[in-house]
């Protein structure tokens, strides 16, 4: 590496568990991470970890109060996977609404017919989750002259009222929106926020798309709105487990576009995102603060290791 570090690939792709992670990261100061499971076992069996670097902005599967208490820095990247998640989002909500993935399947197999779907020009979209992909998404849904609303705790009032998004409560954007699209964090507070009770105030003809957790979503009773019809379809770009096992039901469900997590996955990001997740090392190994940082007391006078 360019800054005189010694870099060590991971033997195969992630995510790791707690026990797979401590023999990798025995002697290593720094780390780029995943969605491997940073916990309390792992700071304490890696003494010479320094900095977790997060490959995308997402933390939630790291142990942030334990690494403070071990002196161990958490960086990410916030912002730098937007447009290309927000770019995925719009698309599949394209392909779920136009049908594509089943249009392309019947017509590689021979059957020249035309294929129904649902149009996307001038529906209600709603945003669950305006912060930067949310934001990006509205702005890419101004072009089909959607309605756009959105749900949010902290929304960013400006921005909103700069896009014509109206902020509403998730109740109300359940039952109004043509489309709903998920783009909140994970964490206590919004693990399974859209189950039974949430999809079965949706419309009839609204559909689904999540391109953030897994875990925002009750998965199970996704399947049940779908093969019952609460719902007209969905969209996942992440699953509850991931990779999911071949006889995951949900990967039958012909109303359900599967993509494997990779939203954020384009050329272009991919080179933003390993510069910063880079760059973020080399500047808490050199004792700057970088600029992306989750915990920052770790860095600044006084801050110690347990």
């Amino acid at each position: 590496m360019g800054a005189g570090f010694a870099v060590e690939d991971a033997p195969r792709e992630g995510p790791f568990v707690d026990d797979e992670l401590i023999p990798l990261l025995s002697g290593c100061s720094a780390v780029i991470a995943s969605m491997d499971g940073y916990t309390e076992k792992v700071f304490r069996s890696c003494p010479e970890l320094k900095v977790i670097s997060r490959w995308g902005a997402g933390v939630d599967s790291i142990d942030i109060k334990a690494a403070t208490r071990h002196g161990i820095a958490v960086t990410n990247t916030p912002g730098f996977l937007a447009q290309s998640v927000a770019d995925m989002a719009i698309g599949l909500m394209i392909c779920v609404a136009r049908r594509l993935v089943y249009a392309n399947a019947i017509s590689r197999a021979g059957t020249w017919t035309e294929v129904e779907g649902s149009a996307v020009h001038g529906k209600c979209l709603g945003i669950v989750g305006l912060g930067s992909i949310g934001t990006e998404v509205a702005r890419r849904a101004e072009g089909f002259d959607m309605r756009i609303i959105a749900s949010d705790p902290a929304p960013r009032q400006k921005e909103a009222a700069e896009l014509g998004v109206e902020i509403v409560p998730l109740e109300r954007l359940l039952k109004e929106a043509d489309f709903v699209t998920l783009h909140a964090p994970l964490n206590p507070q919004t693990r399974n926020m859209v189950g039974e009770k949430q999809l079965r105030m949706m419309k009839p003809t609204a559909y689904l798309i999540n391109t953030a957790r897994g875990g925002l979503l009750d998965q199970p009773a996704l399947l049940r709105a779908l093969r019952d019809g609460w719902i007209a379809g969905a969209a996942l770009d992440t699953l509850a487990i991931e990779p999911p096992s071949k006889d995951d039901p949900i990967l039958k469900e012909e109303r359900c576009i599967i993509t494997p997590h990779s939203a954020f996955y384009t050329t272009e990001a991919v080179q933003r995102v390993n510069a910063q997740v880079c760059a973020n090392i080399i500047d808490v190994l050199s004792g700057r603060m970088p600029e992306f940082i989750v915990n920052p007391e770790v860095l600044r006078p006084g801050g110690q290791r347990s």
